[in-house]
């Protein structure tokens, strides 16, 4: 099992100028556990993702990485330093919706790089720590490729074996299988159940009800800015009793309807 991180959010609050983002947050991560960010778009889900390793700074409220809050010295107080905050985020893995390859470099190179650019690794360590890397994520084989060379589905693994050779505690994804083909989905879902299964504490934002289903220890679902519900994944996603909950997902369920 890996070493994995709790999430305490607190009255949190995020602005935009006058308009309001998130409107007092309250949420807990445990370790080990799945938790999936549900809602309609422009909810606040990705904010509050982003807010949780502090590529976004939030204006109150606190986000608490393993009881150490981040971003911030205190509640209220000033910004930590910026050496303090790159290190806190260096157990913090965060897959995006775009790959953020760099296509000069292989998918081995680009797993590499950040090992010896932030860890400190030779080009050597480096090398062997990607290729396990690589190899977890089931593209052994695609080592020496450049991302041009890679289907969507293997450049998403890319990234994924990308965040995980730097050994975080908390893993967060924004909506990673949104910019791939149908077809590619499932596999990049079932690297993401793989580390479920290891123990990663993970936040998903995702619009795949099912992995959320199959997947979450909870679901936490939001609407304009506010945390609507948060609980097992069979109460929100099969008998939910808010009205808001009901009507996203009667939403989802025509969008999806063949």
């Amino acid at each position: 099992m890996v070493q994995a991180s709790s999430v305490e959010i607190r009255k949190l609050d995020k602005f935009y100028g006058p308009f309001q983002a998130l409107k007092g947050i309250d949420l807990t991560i445990p370790p080990g556990k799945v938790t999936c960010l549900i809602g309609p778009s422009g909810s606040g889900k990705s904010t509050l993702l982003r807010c949780m390793n502090f590529l976004e700074e939030y204006d109150a409220g606190e986000v608490r990485i393993d009881g150490q809050m981040i971003g911030y010295d205190s509640p209220g107080g000033s910004r930590m330093p910026a050496r303090k905050l790159r290190d806190m985020r260096r157990s913090i893995g965060m897959v995006f919706q775009q790959f953020n390859l760099w296509p000069h470099m292989t998918a081995l190179q680009n797993v590499a790089e950040g090992l010896v650019r932030v860890r400190g690794f030779s080009k050597d360590q480096a090398a062997a720590r990607a290729a396990e890397a690589l190899e977890k994520v089931g593209l052994s084989d695609k080592v020496a490729n450049h991302p041009a060379r890679l289907s969507g589905g293997q450049q998403q693994r890319v990234a994924i074996a990308r965040a995980i050779a730097m050994e975080p505690r908390l893993m967060l994804f924004d909506e990673p299988t949104s910019a791939l083909d149908p077809e590619l989905v499932g596999e990049v879902l079932n690297v993401m159940k793989t580390l479920a299964a290891e123990g990663m504490t993970m936040v998903v934002v995702t619009h795949e009800m099912g992995f959320a289903a199959h997947v979450a220890d909870q679901v936490a679902i939001m609407e304009a800015g506010e945390l609507v519900a948060v609980d097992a994944p069979t109460r929100i996603l099969h008998s939910p009793e808010d009205a808001r909950i009901k009507a996203f997902l009667k939403t989802y369920h025509e969008r999806n309807a063949f």
